[in-house]
């Protein structure tokens, strides 16, 4: 089981997911667009998916932690990824079939790459940049033999024009994406984009005319398209580089091309296919070619990196005390691995956490307080005495995890939580972060025997600072 469980995880990977889920939209926005007209399709999808992220957000509990000095940013990027996007998207769509649609909008990629290279300082190796090319290839076999004369007309080049808006989108969101949570992201992208395309809006959406396969192409499009592919895709751009995130737009037209022959009758040419699986060639040399964001050094961002927003309390230890957690945490560090690294004491009477060791102390300071611990955490924690991993940092957006803004501008994507116990007792927990990926099963398990040896020291310390846990 165990096995077969490592075998398939690939399949739990956002990006892997965001393919997959994008792989109907050129499809499902084809059948739409036989009854509802562009300019309706773009406020229609983008707030239907609002709604139902938003919904997702109060059933969860979720606050949003968009921050007043990102308003007009995270506005520009919703309006231009969101609305301009998918309208031209929509408009160019009226009559290019839906595989060719996928293709000539995943020149997209080749635009961000570039523009990550001159404005974001992105780099990459040679292997990326043959990738990137080979890619390339693959798109302008498609363009230029595929259906049609020269495989252009109008509408066309209005897609095109979309590949441009959408390069510069991912340009302009990739930093905020270490300030506002990806799927937030998302939420207010829908919400910005689907609100500022309603005045173009022609509010007649024949719903007469609608039949089972327009309802179901909506749904598809709105659920599957929009908030899952988007999810999925701004949390594998969250953990990489632009280059390497915006290729993966080079593999959904694979999907889109055998969804739009089996769904629409649209029969692809021999240079679409041979096209595209050039196009996922290049992509997947790509995604090996080492592709490296362009940030500040790790002493740049703890220097740049305000300290949590807590209640912190006066602690004081005893030497012999602070050695022990501080030996524990480093053979953590050296085993494991860890940008940050804390120890925290469990208050049973308070039902909170009191941090007694930091490696970034400056930012994670001692004797800070965590109070905001969900049911879930004590569940597994507190009661079962169950340790977990988070590998990515979708898996950080959980009452299990605070402070997600610090931990995005720290650039941590994944971390493990090591309960510590003593003959049944939960006493605390070792925490360790690092970047996205960093962890895996055995990991979890060394931390969890570094954890095992840390339950007589916690328990000696909440016994001698006594009124701290009542």
């Amino acid at each position: 089981m165990e096995a077969t469980s490592v075998r398939f995880a690939w399949l739990r990977r956002p990006d892997v997911l965001m393919v997959v889920t994008s792989a109907p939209t050129y499809v499902a926005t084809g059948e739409v667009l036989k009854i509802i007209s562009p300019l309706d399709l773009t406020p229609l999808r983008f707030l239907m998916a609002a709604v139902i992220i938003g919904g997702w957000f109060a059933l969860r509990k979720k606050k949003l932690l968009l921050r007043k000095a990102d308003v007009l940013l995270v506005a520009g990027i919703s309006v231009l990824g969101y609305g301009a996007y998918g309208t031209l998207l929509n408009l160019g769509q009226t009559t290019v079939p839906a595989g060719t649609a996928s293709l000539l909008l995943n020149t997209s990629p080749v635009f961000a790459f570039l523009l990550a290279y001159l404005v974001l300082g992105e780099r990459t190796s040679l292997r990326g940049i043959l990738g990137m090319g080979i890619a390339t290839v693959g798109v302008l076999v498609i363009t230029v033999l595929g259906p049609g004369e020269l495989g252009f007309d109008w509408n066309a080049l209005v897609i095109l024009a979309a590949s441009l808006v959408l390069a510069a989108y991912l340009i302009w969101q990739q930093p905020i994406l270490a300030r506002v949570p990806p799927v937030e992201m998302v939420f207010w992208g829908c919400l910005v984009g689907g609100i500022t395309t309603l005045p173009t809006a022609t509010y007649n959406l024949h719903p007469g005319q609608w039949t089972w396969m327009t309802i179901v192409a909506l749904l598809v499009l709105v659920i599957s398209s929009t908030v899952l592919a988007y999810s999925f895709w701004n949390i594998s751009l969250a953990g990489t580089s632009v280059a390497e995130g915006g290729s993966l737009l080079f593999a959904v037209p694979i999907f889109s091309l055998a969804l739009g022959w089996l769904v629409l009758g649209q029969v692809p040419t021999a240079a679409s296919v041979i096209g595209g699986c050039i196009a996922v060639s290049g992509v997947l040399l790509l995604s090996r070619g080492q592709n490296v964001p362009h940030h500040p050094d790790k002493e740049e961002e703890v220097m740049t990196t305000p300290p949590v927003v807590e209640e912190v309390v006066a602690l004081s230890l005893k030497q012999e005390q602070s050695d022990a957690l501080r030996d524990a945490v480093r053979q953590a560090v050296d085993h494991i691995g860890a940008r940050l690294a804390t120890i925290s004491l469990w208050r049973p009477a308070r039902g909170d956490l009191i941090r007694v060791y930091s490696t970034l102390p400056d930012i994670y300071r001692f004797g800070g307080i965590s109070a905001a611990l969900g049911d879930d955490w004590s569940q597994q924690c507190v009661v079962r005495l169950e340790s977990f991993i988070a590998e990515s940092p979708a898996h950080l957006q959980t009452d299990a995890f605070e402070h997600h803004e610090t931990l995005a501008a720290l650039r941590l994507g994944a971390g493990i939580n090591a309960v510590i116990q003593l003959n049944g007792r939960f006493l605390g927990c070792l925490n360790l972060m690092d970047s996205p990926g960093s962890y895996s099963k055995e990991d979890l398990t060394a931390a969890s025997a570094i954890a095992d040896g840390l339950g007589p020291v916690l328990d000696t310390i909440s016994t001698e600072l006594g009124s701290f846990n009542r």
